[in-house]
């Protein structure tokens, strides 16, 4: 099938290449010339594990092909897959600016064949709907078009693993010969396929994002209540993640979701929602709980440091999840930002694997980003892990000790071996943990410990 594709994100290229590697002829479309012009040259322009190679295999193939005219794009492709963004304000108003306008640049086509435009990106309730109605009141009679939704659900940081081994397809048309049509386009894909109507798949991938929301931030409350109680939250959540109904994931505790789809889509449902007269009091109370995690990140820094303004912090991992270098709503943002708001003086360090450049556009002036972990940790008074990488997991006891004038570390994701670090010396602080050891026990470099 000749295939076209618009939007060039993780979702568009990765849509583009992974269909081209199934043997289907794939032209990507971007108003970004520069972002076009650098993957004409097989140069993916961000961090996303395995999409470089799959790009560069089928652009050498013949396969794939970039341009940057999305007025043409139907000319020739029997499908258009629409991945463009549409990013929300802090009221959950989504914009469909990006989306319009590709929608009103497309220009007629010759043939009597039904063209098919599938809908990737994230959309209220109906816009399917509205996008074919305005393409059929504006384009001549014999240009017969048929409008789609087909929701994304891969994962930033795995996106190339969620294209080619699916959890699901979901297939939302109003016609069932459309249907029959991406039903056999996706056979190839090992997830299964579900068809159903346009209104129900744009809902279903809003509902997704936001139970998963839900989820986390239900994850954190407990651990809060796990550090009052004095409980091990991890071990409750292992507790919890063995009954079947409730499952494993997105159980840990920690810094709170961020990226490009969860804020943004809970915030897009909350207001979809209270406009339909039917609102949604457990995706907003998730939200709300959400945007206070780095405030009690803050607060567990400062009980475990005297005078948090007078010292030097380390802050490991920038992007909001491994894996990627998206800086999109990263908590760490939130995180440095309260740091200095509470703390005037306290001096940031920051290093990430991936994100370092992105952070360096976004975060305050004030925090210095460092090339490596070592150097944002020499001389720390302590160090919060904010991103899961597993560079950090490698670190000893003894890299702490000896880099930082102080080992205290906030684990933020409950990502290193607090046990083993708090029995040689180095204070861990976990979300719903507590430390193993007192953290007054911690002495400077040439203090000595309070006598018993």
């Amino acid at each position: 099938m000749k295939i076209a594709v618009i939007g060039t994100g993780v979702v568009g290229l990765t849509t583009g290449a992974g269909f081209a590697d199934l043997g289907h002829s794939v032209l990507c479309v971007d108003i970004d010339a520069a972002k076009i012009a650098q993957l004409s040259k097989g140069l993916v322009p961000y961090y996303e594990p395995g999409l470089q190679e799959l790009v560069t295999r089928n652009l050498d193939a013949g396969r794939l092909q970039f341009g940057g005219a999305p007025s043409h794009a139907l000319r020739d492709a029997e499908l258009l897959f629409v991945a463009v963004g549409t990013p929300t304000d802090d009221h959950g108003e989504m914009s469909l600016a990006s989306l319009w306008s590709v929608i009103d640049r497309l220009e007629p086509w010759t043939g009597d064949s039904v063209k098919m435009i599938a809908i990737k990106s994230t959309v209220p309730v109906g816009t399917a709907d509205r996008v074919e109605a305005r393409l059929r009141s504006r384009l001549p009679e014999e240009c017969l078009v048929d409008v789609a939704s087909v929701p994304e659900f891969m994962r930033e940081g795995s996106a190339v693993r969620d294209f080619f081994d699916p959890s699901r397809i979901v297939i939302g048309v109003a016609s069932p010969e459309t249907g029959a049509r991406l039903e056999l386009l996706h056979r190839r894909l090992p997830g299964g396929i579900i068809v159903t109507d346009r209104r129900s798949s744009e809902l279903a991938k809003l509902a997704s994002n936001a139970f998963l929301a839900v989820k986390i931030s239900y994850a954190n409350e407990m651990a809060a209540l796990a550090e009052q109680t004095g409980a091990d939250y991890p071990s409750v959540a292992k507790i919890m993640g063995h009954d079947p109904r409730i499952g494993p994931l997105f159980l840990n505790a920690g810094l709170g979701f961020g990226g490009s789809c969860l804020p943004k889509d809970t915030r897009a449902l909350v207001r979809l929602a209270d406009e339909a007269g039917a609102p949604q009091t457990l995706v907003a109370a998730a939200v709300r709980a959400n945007v206070m995690l780095p405030l009690r990140t803050v607060r567990k820094l400062e009980a475990a440091l005297s005078d948090p303004g007078r010292r030097k912090v380390a802050l490991l991992g920038l992007a909001f999840k491994p894996g990627t270098d998206d800086m999109r709503e990263a908590p760490s943002l939130r995180l440095a930002a309260e740091l200095l708001r509470r703390n005037p003086g306290v001096r940031l360090t920051a290093y990430d694997p991936a994100a370092g450049e992105a952070a360096r556009k976004l975060l305050p002036g004030a925090v210095k980003i460092c090339a490596t972990a070592e150097e944002a940790l020499t001389g720390a008074d302590a160090a919060i892990i904010v991103t899961e990488w597993r560079e950090f997991r490698l670190f000893q006891a003894e890299d702490f000790k000896k880099w930082m004038n102080r080992p205290i570390i906030i684990d933020g994701r409950n990502s290193l071996d607090s046990e083993a670090l708090n029995a040689q010396g180095v204070v861990c602080i976990g979300a719903g943990r507590l430390p193993a050891i007192p953290v007054e026990q911690i002495r400077l470099p040439g203090e000595l410990l309070p006598k018993s």
